[in-house]
């Protein structure tokens, strides 16, 4: 399945700080999640939304409180992600 340019783009940004030693692995898990995320909605690409929900539902929960405050710096607007984020 391929990733519109703006969802490629912001999973890059997004496992951007994830330390480098980690990163490949992370990226893996992250993307599967993606995956599943792309295919349970029915899209034929991957959209940003997809990027979205995935990374936040491949993050462990200690993770949360750290992927709101990177997102909303970010200017996402959090508000569809409710349900995932506590």
């Amino acid at each position: 399945m391929e990733y519109i340019k703006e969802a490629k783009d912001l999973l890059e940004e997004l496992i951007s700080p994830i330390p480098v030693f980690v990163r490949p692995t992370a990226k893996k898990a992250i993307e599967k999640k993606i995956m599943e995320v792309a295919k349970e909605n029915g899209h034929a690409q991957i959209e940003v939304s997809d990027v979205l929900r995935g990374y936040i539902l491949a993050g462990s929960g200690k993770d949360k409180e750290r992927m709101k405050e990177f997102l909303s710096k970010k200017g996402i607007d959090l508000t569809p992600y409710a349900d995932i984020l506590g």
